[in-house]
Formats: C-alpha cells, structure tokens, sequence
C-alpha cells in the first residue's frame, strides 16, 4: 500500500543528490553496499519512524535485497513529501504526508501491524507495544527514544527489543551535541529571530536538553534550566545556567523549549502561566509534551509557515512546528544531514543484524543494542573523516 501526498515530488531528488548522499552520510553508504548484496527475499522489515530523505539510505539497501519495507510516519510535522514519493517510487510501501491527522498517524500504525514482520525499527515504542498486543513475535525490534523506553517499560515484550537510545553514539553524540546544533538554526530560519540576547528556558537538562541550552549560551542567549533531578540541575549550574523552577523560568522567559521525552510536561496550568509574547518549541520525540490539545481549544491563528500564534487570558504566545521536533521541521533546509550518518548506520546494521539471525539467542524484551555492532559503526565513522 502506498499513502503519499503526491509522487510526482519523487522527481525533486537528482541524481546529483544521490550522489551527493555518499558525501555525507558515508558511513550509512558503506554499510547499505554489504546489506544490499545479500538475499533477504521473504522478510518484512515494518518502520514506524521520521520519514526524511535520510530514511532512503537505511531502507532503501534492505529493497534492493529483496526485503518488503513498510513505512509508517511517527510524526506528521517531521514527514518530508519528497521522501515520501522518493521511497515509494524506489519499492518501500509507504503511509506518509505533511500534515497528517492524529487519526491518520494511528491509521498508518494499524497498517504497520495488519500482518507479521521480521523486523521493527520503532521511534516512540508504540509499534512494538501495538505488535505485542496483537499477539505478532518479529525476530526482534529496534527502539530509538527516551519517550519509547519509557513506554515500553510497562509492556511485557516477547521478543527482543534493543535500545540504541541509549547506546553512547547516540547518547554521547546525537543527544548531545547534534540535536543543539540542529534546532537554533531551525529556529532562526523559522522566526528570523537570532537566540543572543534572549532569555531561554530550556525544560530538562538530560542530554538533548544539555545540548540545546549550552548551544544557545553559546549564541549568546541567557539561559535557564527547569530540572527536577538536582543532580542535574547542580549539573547546569556548573555549565553556567541558571537553576530555576519551572513556574519561575516560564514567567520569565521569551522562549521555552521542552526537552523531557515525556508528554504533558507543559499543561493548562503551566500554559497558564507563560510571559506574554513567549515563543514555545520542543525537541524531544513526544509531540504532546506542550499540550497542543488544549491550546488548539483557544482562539489562534497561523502567522507564517511552522508559527500558530494563541490568545491566552489577554496574552499571546508563539508556538512552533505544531509542537512536533522543531530540528526536523519539514522544509527549512537546515537539518545537517552528516549528524545523522552513523545512527542511520546504526539503524540499518541493527535490521541486518536481526533478519540475519543475530537476535536468536537474545532474551525477550529491552536488551541494550549489541556493542560490536555500535564499535563497528564507530570505526567506520571515526576512520573515513578526514
């Protein structure tokens, strides 16, 4: 099945920018040539994930194997229509447009799980819980967010899920620095508004958190941390923050980013409560950690493309990308793709590893993803920079 906004856009992607592709995302290329040789006719390999166009290069090795790939779109305000078109036209059934509703997204996910697959590579552990309530056993499954971890907890998975969110590559790297260096520019494109000067308030000070608040201290803004656990609030501290609580940070500052991994974080009563004029924006998987729910029940009204203004109690505030990861907020051009070249890597490794029989012997449930193969993907990366 194939639910795109319009295959025509398939034409926008060159062949000068596939070329391109083995430039910057190496590392991912490499490991696309080994899985793309082999026989993987017969198996299934179901992703509920971003749909961007760096999703070719970890799906795209798995259909010239001969794999059927089904794609799903875990977040529609990250969903890039040139991907879409550009998967499907090269074999992946694919269930992905801009601008999706909440019931268009679980519809997407229901057909994930209409019939068995081998594999799963899941962003937000709702397609591993649904499969598992459905009574389905893949060989094994991937999962990538701190929001899914903490979903999966409660699920009695039986089959092995590894978790690569918390492998260090991504931990260390991509948590860290990648998404910081990411999302300001995002947000400069976005509002034409430069960070310095500004007073940020970032939620969570884990380590997406901690990259988005040093990077905007970097760029001159002033900086505060609402953070519950005093480890790392003391943490931010010594980073130069300033240590708040989240009542005092959201009356005084004129951007707040949400970075927790959980949904809620920011509710009526806390929307309440925000300074007026104040520019909101998340980057954590959760597309509910501010509550667009509620505020789409006020009056509002779009002001340019990824910005919704809301009227609250005499005051206005901002809100980006519909509350969707504002670092991938479809068409802004600003996405680094490198940053993503070794977890693409890592993705694709890991489903190879698993069709392949990797994951025979591993126990049921979360396993943290196999340490070989992440050294694998480090030395390909650490050996071919310059």
């Amino acid at each position: 099945m194939i639910r795109i906004k319009d295959q025509s856009l398939a034409g926008a992607v060159t062949a000068g920018e596939e070329s391109w592709w083995r430039v910057t995302l190496p590392v991912s290329s490499r490991v696309g040539d080994l899985v793309g040789s082999l026989d993987l006719h017969g198996l299934r390999v179901a992703c509920f994930q971003h749909v961007l166009l760096n999703t070719a290069v970890i799906v795209l090795p798995l259909v010239r194997a001969g794999a059927r790939v089904s794609v799903a779109a875990v977040n529609p305000d990250s969903t890039d229509d040139v991907a879409a078109a550009y998967l499907a036209r090269h074999g992946v059934e694919v269930w992905a447009w801009s601008g999706m509703t909440e019931a268009d997204r679980q519809a997407g996910l229901e057909w994930l799980v209409s019939e068995p697959a081998d594999a799963l590579s899941d962003m937000g552990g709702e397609l591993i819980a649904t499969t598992t309530e459905r009574g389905l056993a893949p060989r094994g499954a991937l999962e990538a967010t701190t929001s899914g971890l903490h979903r999966l907890l409660d699920v009695d998975v039986p089959f092995p899920v590894f978790n690569w969110n918390n492998a260090a590559l991504k931990d260390r790297l991509h948590n860290r620095h990648h998404v910081g260096l990411d999302v300001w520019p995002a947000f400069s494109y976005i509002t034409g508004l430069a960070p310095h000067g500004r007073s940020v308030l970032v939620i969570g000070f884990g380590p997406v958190g901690k990259g988005v608040a040093l990077r905007a201290r970097d760029l001159g803004a002033i900086v505060s941390v609402a953070e519950v656990d005093p480890v790392r609030a003391l943490e931010a501290q010594h980073h130069g923050c300033r240590d708040v609580s989240l009542e005092e940070g959201l009356d005084s500052s004129s951007v707040v980013v949400t970075a927790t991994g959980r949904e809620g974080v920011l509710g009526p009563n806390q929307l309440a409560t925000v300074r007026d004029g104040a520019i909101l924006f998340n980057v954590g998987h959760s597309n509910r950690e501010i509550d667009v729910e509620w505020l789409g029940g006020l009056p509002h009204e779009p002001v340019r493309r990824h910005i919704d203004r809301y009227e609250l109690e005499g005051k206005h505030t901002f809100l980006l990308n519909r509350g969707s990861l504002l670092n991938l907020a479809p068409g802004l051009g600003t996405v680094i793709q490198e940053l993503f070249d070794p977890f693409s890597a890592i993705m694709l490794r890991g489903l190879n590893w698993i069709l392949t029989g990797g994951a025979e012997t591993a126990e049921r449930g979360l396993q943290p993803y196999p340490p070989h193969l992440e050294r694998e993907i480090a030395d390909l990366a650490r050996t071919g920079r310059a």
